[in-house]
């Protein structure tokens, strides 16, 4: 974990400025109090790069919160930084297509590493088996993500990790049973 008394969010993923989901959290950072810091990482092409660096460069003047954008990472070293922090977001537009049969893998990963996950209620995530464990945001602005995000009690009890290997556990069950079908 970082050592610095704060709460770490961090939005991991693309810049395309069609899912909306990296300009959403980035302006989520103003409503947050100076407790917080909010981490950007992902990629994007150069244009919708610049558009988020831009924004978190605009954000920083107006938040009491830390926003920072800390570049592209993979492998090792993005699973490092994610087990720092303590949140995870999934924001996008909840009108787009795709939202009807596509479930944010980031949801998986954030859990995998501890981290609780902030979302737009949409189905896809609702109703699948971690739809429980994650903190819901009902409107798709800035202040909304920022309240459900301090809403989480980081003092309650909470293992994301052993929710996704019981999943890991009840999917290779249930593929056996199917091969010996």
């Amino acid at each position: 974990k970082f050592q610095d008394n704060k709460i770490h969010v961090v939005y991991a993923g693309t810049f395309d400025s069609r899912k909306g989901g990296a300009a959403l959290s980035v302006a989520a950072a103003e409503y947050l109090p100076s407790n917080y810091h909010m981490h950007i990482i992902g990629f994007g092409n150069s244009k919708d790069t610049k558009t988020v660096t831009d924004l978190i460069s605009e954000i920083s003047k107006k938040t009491e919160a830390t926003i920072t954008y800390d570049g592209l990472l993979s492998g090792e070293e993005y699973i490092q930084f994610l087990q720092k922090c303590d949140i995870g977001l999934s924001t996008q537009i909840p009108e787009a297509a795709y939202n009807e049969t596509s479930f944010p893998s980031k949801i998986l990963s954030y859990m995998a590493n501890g981290l609780r996950v902030v979302s737009i209620r949409i189905k896809a995530i609702e109703i699948s088996e971690v739809g429980q464990a994650v903190y819901y945001y009902e409107e798709p602005n800035p202040e909304s993500i920022a309240n459900a995000i301090i809403s989480i009690d980081l003092n309650k009890p909470h293992d994301s990790r052993e929710l996704i290997r019981r999943l890991d556990v009840n999917f290779t069950e249930n593929i056996k049973k199917l091969l010996e079908v």
